[in-house]
């Protein structure tokens, strides 16, 4: 039993990949969005989505393969949480730095809510035992239906091990094992306080 959340086998571990990361941005105070159809919660950091995806070799294009991980694509930000919520009305004048007044263009502050974030895949490559590197990059869906990613880099890989170490060992397919030296040793006697 994997101790998972889902009962999917090894691909219910990158569900509880998902599930964690929300959790864990949404107890140090970062929103989140609700992606459909499927549900899942991403965080939300400044304008951008965040999605845990795993690597492969054909990373960019099995991301666009579902409908959920396309709708990240399009998601339109929350508005910002306030105590109280303005009104078109209370939008009314402002003032700039040059001591003018000035009323917002409604058709610019629609344009701004309409924009869909950016997507931020962070792509996690591992085994289902060992974690082996964690990449991000930003995912943009082309008019093709492709995703394209930009400025992909390495934000952790293992320490690689000394090379001195290693090259002492031996293959496991080769060579005569060696049996352990077992002496016997001395019993107690029965009186013993042992």
């Amino acid at each position: 039993m994997s101790g998972s959340r889902y009962a999917m086998g090894f691909g219910s571990q990158w569900r509880d990949l998902l599930d964690d990361a929300h959790e864990a941005f949404a107890s140090r105070g970062f929103r989140s969005q609700k992606l459909a159809p499927a549900g899942y919660r991403l965080p939300v950091v400044g304008s951008c989505l965040i999605y845990v995806w795993r690597g492969n070799a054909d990373t960019a294009s099995n991301f666009a393969s579902s409908p959920t991980r396309q709708s990240g694509f399009g998601a339109v930000p929350l508005p910002q949480a306030m105590l109280i919520e303005p009104s078109f009305a209370d939008w009314g004048e402002s003032i700039d730095e040059s001591g003018e007044t000035s009323v917002p263009n409604p058709q610019t502050v629609l344009r701004q809510v309409d924009d869909p974030m950016t997507l931020v895949l962070v792509i996690v490559d591992s085994s289902p035992r060992q974690l082996q590197s964690i990449q991000w990059a930003i995912a943009v869906l082309d008019e093709a239906g492709k995703v394209q990613l930009y400025g992909q880099e390495s934000i952790w890989e293992p320490e690689l091990a000394v090379v001195g170490q290693a090259s002492e060992v031996e293959s496991f397919d080769s060579g005569t094992p060696v049996a352990p030296v077992v002496e016997l040793q001395k019993q107690e006697g029965p009186h013993s306080d042992a």
